[in-house]
């Protein structure tokens, strides 16, 4: 794992990119310069030293198309990538729809720009993406290697739960090799390690109360392995905070959770930003919708409803109605899926997350910020602060619009959905950054094009 600002994320994944940018900008520039050269008629054919600017930005265009289609088909996920090796459907689909988008540009291109592309560049453009990209799907093996050994030292709850944490979050790149408890084995802690070759121990066991495992720990690490403890594992690895192995000193000691105030001042300026491009860009769209709002359903076009923000302290929400002005006649509810309380209006507007943009004059007035935790409503939060340990460290930092538990999660409407969302807003409570909330949006457009997590 790689660390940047705060922020862990998988040096697998970025090799794998960064391969599969490199074939299909060289095998695009490759296939255009031979096509130009086969097709163009006799003593026409222009020298590469002339040709090498347009052909370079071909090969830009296509590494930008074909890597958002990929990205947008979930095609950086290592388990999904690994899996469609076989299959290629999701791989069709994305060469489908960057053939098309490479049609259209021989169509539009010459209309808009000056510089006229040789017969047959783009052609050979889009064949050599392909086929670099082919490539590189066809040996992601080769590239990203074996999953990770891991070797768990305990085998009761907690080493259950690392299980199967690896199991929904580890993208394929990390497999259960052992669980081990050192009061029950003769053999050596390391030696078990050595055997299975792990390149991970990780401490998770429920009680260690008359085990000599430090030592044995730090033999590991001497060894060149990566030791962690649960908590630590999930965190650096699966990127979310389990609530089952935190302490209260986990977060009293880390030095992350300090926030300067050039800190401060940078985010609360990326946050105007951000929403002041938002809105501009959104304005003729959301007369629209108010106009829709109006004309679908009785009641207001806004929604205002009371949220706890930073510190417990709340403040009015803004939002535009989605609902029946008598949604909540009979008491404050979890929304669900297929809510019969919903408009017609309402449920493109919330499967587009379209409702939650007049959120950003929340922003703007400073209650919220574009990143952080989802805000709830007062009732919800005492009621998950009761049954739901940590709950309150949420309100260490300002509610978002968007945030790492949104995109990491789907909508959450009950306690345990609440709980495993709380183990994504820890992640960005302790590793919140500007790269961070940078890399969230990005992931944001890709939730919104796709109607993700939305009811």
């Amino acid at each position: 794992m790689l660390r940047v600002f705060h922020h862990y994320f998988s040096a697998k994944k970025l090799t794998f990119f960064l391969a599969e940018s490199s074939a299909i900008a060289l095998a695009c520039v490759a296939g255009a310069a031979v096509c130009a050269a086969l097709l163009a008629p006799a003593g026409t054919r222009a020298p590469f030293s002339v040709m090498w600017p347009t052909l370079v930005g071909l090969g830009a265009a296509f590494v930008v198309t074909f890597q958002f289609t990929l990205y947008l088909l979930d095609l950086y996920d290592l388990r999904i990538a690994a899996e469609d090796r076989v299959r290629g459907y999701r791989f069709l689909k994305a060469a489908g729809v960057t053939a098309m988008l490479a049609g259209l540009a021989m169509l539009v291109l010459p209309l808009v720009l000056p510089v006229r592309l040789p017969p047959g560049t783009l052609l050979g453009g889009a064949m050599g993406a392909l086929a670099g990209t082919l490539v590189v799907r066809v040996s992601i093996r080769a590239l990203v290697g074996a999953p990770d050994a891991v070797l768990l030292v305990g085998d009761g709850l907690k080493a259950r739960a690392v299980v199967g944490a690896i199991e929904a979050g580890g993208e394929d790149g990390f497999r259960v090799v052992g669980m081990v408890d050192p009061r029950q084995t003769s053999e050596p802690l390391e030696a078990v390690a050595r055997r299975l070759d792990a390149a991970y121990v990780v401490q998770a066991a429920d009680d260690m109360r008359g085990a000599n495992w430090v030592e044995a720990l730090l033999r590991c690490r001497l060894e060149g392995r990566r030791v962690y403890d649960a908590a630590g594992f999930c965190e650096r690895v699966l990127r979310r905070i389990p609530v089952l192995f935190l302490r209260a000193s986990d977060f009293a000691f880390a030095d992350e959770l300090t926030m300067s105030s050039m800190r401060r001042g940078f985010k609360r300026a990326f946050d105007i930003a951000v929403s002041a491009v938002l809105l501009l860009a959104a304005a003729p769209f959301l007369l629209f919708v108010s106009l829709a709002i109006k004309l679908d359903s009785r009641g207001p076009v806004f929604y205002r409803q009371e949220r706890v923000g930073l510190a417990g302290c709340t403040y009015r929400l803004w939002k535009f109605r989605s609902m029946r002005t008598d949604a909540e006649k009979d008491g404050a509810v979890w929304a669900r899926a297929n809510d019969d309380r919903v408009t017609r209006v309402g449920r493109f507007i919330r499967r587009t997350r379209v409702d939650e943009i007049p959120q950003v004059f929340n922003v703007l007035l400073g209650d919220m910020s574009f990143v952080g935790p989802r805000p709830e409503r007062p009732v919800f939060v005492a009621q998950l602060k009761q049954q739901i340990p940590f709950y309150g460290l949420r309100e260490a930092v300002k509610p978002g619009i968007t945030g790492w538990a949104q995109i990491r999660y789907p909508y959450g409407a009950s306690v345990e959905d609440a709980r495993n969302k709380l183990e994504f807003d820890l992640y960005y409570v302790k590793n919140g950054s500007l790269f961070l909330d940078m890399g969230i949006i990005f992931h944001t457009v890709r939730h919104v094009l796709l109607g993700r997590g939305a009811r």
